[in-house]
């Protein structure tokens, strides 16, 4: 779908496809990273119990000084275990390594979202989630611009609720 053609429209901003970490009590051996390759992608995300792969949207508007976070679900499980988390924390990385697990550098930015705080509703087959982020992020290419860095959505304090790579929408 290079070349500009594609039968989705463009929405603006960025996207990130997260898939969600195995839980807790499912036995992986540590062989099983997640790779850029798609194959391992969705192995990795298919073995996920509760939660399937969901997406993660930042636009910028031109009345607001500030961007906003939409998590876009297209089955309601995935939507109530994030609203059930109550509070995640979204860490977007300096880099868009996905087969590091535990990155020991400080984040590009790092985000509490309440998600009870949902300024938006359910729409159809699709759910979504849409939250105002305290600040302007920039929405490119550059030394302080999120396409291509490592998104990670985890349950404040807890387990890993999705990991992707930013890009263009």
């Amino acid at each position: 779908m290079c070349n500009g053609e594609s039968s989705r429209p463009s929405f603006g901003g960025t996207i990130a496809v997260l898939f969600p970490r195995e839980t807790p009590n499912f036995n992986a051996s540590p062989q099983q990273s997640l790779s850029s390759s798609p194959s391992s992608v969705a192995s990795y995300a298919s073995s996920s119990l509760s939660m399937s792969s969901y997406s993660l949207f930042f636009r910028d508007t031109d009345t607001d000084r500030k961007t906003k976070a939409v998590f876009r679900m297209d089955d309601t499980d995935t939507y109530q275990t994030l609203r059930g988390c109550r509070q995640v924390d979204m860490r977007i990385e300096k880099y868009g390594d996905l087969t590091t697990s535990a990155p020991a550098t400080p984040p590009l930015h790092q985000f509490q979202l309440d998600m009870s705080q949902d300024q938006s509703q359910s729409r159809g087959s699709q759910t979504e989630m849409e939250f105002e982020l305290p600040e302007r992020l920039d929405l490119g290419v550059s030394e302080k611009g999120i396409v291509g860095r490592q998104v990670t959505v985890r349950e404040a304090g807890g387990a890993v609720l999705g990991v992707g790579v930013v890009g263009y929408n």
